[in-house]
Parts: structure tokens; C-alpha cells; sequence
């Protein structure tokens, strides 16, 4: 059996060639970048790479069924804004409270400070979080059951799977790797990182359904539906 440390370096492989297939349907690609320039049509985006966890498709699929992908990525947002709401919470206060300064006269100055803080608690607060969400959202995205985004010990035992120094190094990699997207993006003006977004997505969402093969393996596609009644 391979080393856990095999594995990362293999899902990291198997992902990256993934993330490489977009160019081969450039026509494909280009509906996704168009769609994930869009504010809120974007879910669209975020269902299609659901279902790249759901199924594990080798090749990135063509996209279709644009309302079923919209309701996939609806349920995906509202996933991660639940585990989001307590670091979210700790940004708008710190926010609220530099405002009320900001009409203090003996305040003013903290104003800066306080919203950088806490905007520093939110985010480590919600890579904190989603420590532990990550393999519960992978788990919903592979069975469709959103109940599974509680599913603590689900999660937990996903992760010892693969070890936990395995499993921090590939949260790591993974928070690392959509920061430099993300980085890289933003020196494009307005839409550079949601065009790489695309990229990054598809990256580490097949990463995910990878990972998540260590527990659940891909479920069965539906039955075809039963023929036609024939009056002749």
C-alpha cells in the first residue's frame, strides 16, 4: 500500500493534470470564465466543479444543466457561510467598532489598526475552520447529503486516513497554492482572479474528490430512465 505521503504527491499530480485539461476544450473553458465573472450566476461555476467531486471525472465534463449546477453551488455557498458565520461576525464587529472610533476624536487613530486586526482574526479564524470543514464539505459534495457538512467524525476520520501531518500538509498546500492564484489574479485588474479562479477551482476541487476517495468512493450513476409506452 502506498505511503500517505505518496498519496498527497499523487492527488496533487492527478490534480494538477486536471486543472491542465481545461485548454483542451477551450470553448468549455471560456463558458466557465464568462459564468464565473458573474456575480451570483458564478454558483453555476462553483456546481460544476461540485460535481467533479460527486462523480471524480477524470476529464473536465462539458457543462450542462446550468439550473441544476446553480442549485449545487447555492447549496456549496451556504455550506461554507456556516462555518464562515463566527469568523464573519469577528470582521464586522472589528469593522463596527473602527467606525464608532472613526467619530471619536480621542480614538480616531485605532481605527487602521482595529480593522486590520481584525480582519487578521477573521481569516485565521476561518482557515481554522475550515480545518476541519474541508473534508465534511468534500463528504456533501460526494454523496449530495448536506447534512454531512456536521459530519464531525466523518470528517475527522477522512483525516486520519490520511494522517494528520499528511492531512496539514495537503490543507497547507492547498490554502498556499489558492493564494498565489489568487495573488497572480488580482495583478489583472477587476476579473484576473476570477479568471484564474477557474484554474484554482478546478485544482483543488479534483484534489477534494481525490482526497475523499479514501472514504467514499464514487456513487453510481442514476438509472436510465425506463422507455417510452408504445402505442403501436
Amino acid at each position: 500500500m502506498a505511503s500517505s505521503s505518496a498519496i498527497i504527491t499523487d492527488i496533487f499530480s492527478k490534480s494538477f493534470d486536471f486543472m491542465l485539461k481545461l485548454l483542451k476544450d477551450v470553448g468549455n473553458l471560456l463558458i466557465l470564465i464568462v459564468l464565473n465573472i458573474i456575480p451570483i450566476v458564478n454558483f453555476i461555476v462553483l456546481g460544476y466543479f461540485s460535481q467533479v467531486v460527486r462523480h471524480d471525472h477524470d476529464d473536465p465534463p462539458r457543462i450542462s444543466d446550468f439550473g441544476m449546477l446553480f442549485v449545487e453551488g447555492l447549496k456549496l455557498v451556504i455550506a461554507v457561510l456556516i462555518y464562515a458565520i463566527v469568523p464573519l461576525l469577528v470582521i464586522f464587529l472589528g469593522a463596527g467598532l473602527a467606525l464608532l472610533a472613526a467619530f471619536t476624536y480621542p480614538y480616531r487613530y485605532v481605527v487602521g489598526p482595529a480593522v486590520i486586526l481584525s480582519l487578521a482574526i477573521g481569516l485565521l479564524l476561518l482557515l481554522v475552520f475550515l480545518f476541519i470543514g474541508m473534508p465534511a464539505l468534500a463528504l456533501f459534495m460526494r454523496t449530495g447529503d448536506f447534512g454531512k457538512i456536521f459530519a464531525f467524525g466523518e470528517a475527522w476520520e477522512l483525516i486520519t486516513r490520511l494522517g494528520l501531518l499528511n492531512y496539514i500538509i495537503f490543507y497547507i498546500a492547498l490554502v498556499v497554492f489558492n493564494f498565489i492564484v489568487g495573488f497572480v489574479g488580482s495583478l489583472i485588474p477587476w476579473v484576473g482572479t476570477l479568471i484564474l479562479g477557474v484554474f484554482s477551482m478546478a485544482f483543488t476541487f479534483k484534489a477534494l474528490s481525490i482526497f475523499v476517495n479514501l472514504k467514499y468512493q464514487v456513487p453510481p450513476p442514476p438509472p436510465p430512465p425506463p422507455p417510452l409506452p408504445s402505442f403501436g
